[in-house]
């Protein structure tokens, strides 16, 4: 178990069923298990925050998200597409100096992913990530 880790079975404790920290080249530093992405999809909404333009939408695992909101270093984007209701999640990511932290949360509870994602991208950002 890397040190990272800690981080994901944090922000799983705090009720993000999706979540993980990416170096901005892609890269996986922690994941939960949920998180199916491919690096190329990890560095496209990387490049989508950078420029602020998701002009194909987001995508995970294949699946598209429609963008709900972006601004200086983050994006929301929302799952509609999914074959199961629980896997419709509310996706948050937020950039860091080194890093993409990215959380999400299907039902009732999904609007707090924002804040969650952001806590710990803010963490981050003061620790030099």
């Amino acid at each position: 178990m890397s040190a990272w880790d800690a981080y994901i079975t944090n922000m799983k404790a705090r009720g993000l069923q999706i979540c993980g920290i990416f170096g901005l080249d892609g890269s996986v530093w922690a994941k939960a298990t949920e998180l199916q992405a491919t690096q190329q999809e990890i560095v496209n909404i990387v490049n989508g925050i950078k420029t602020n333009n998701f002009a194909n939408g987001i995508y995970l695992n294949g699946i598209k998200y429609t963008l709900i909101g972006c601004g200086t270093g983050y994006a929301t984007a929302k799952c509609r597409t999914a074959q199961n209701d629980a896997e419709k999640y509310l996706l948050h990511a937020a950039m860091g100096k080194t890093c993409l932290v990215l959380g999400g949360i299907s039902g009732a509870g999904e609007r707090s992913a924002t804040k969650f994602v952001e806590d710990i991208r803010d963490y981050l950002a003061n620790s030099g990530y």
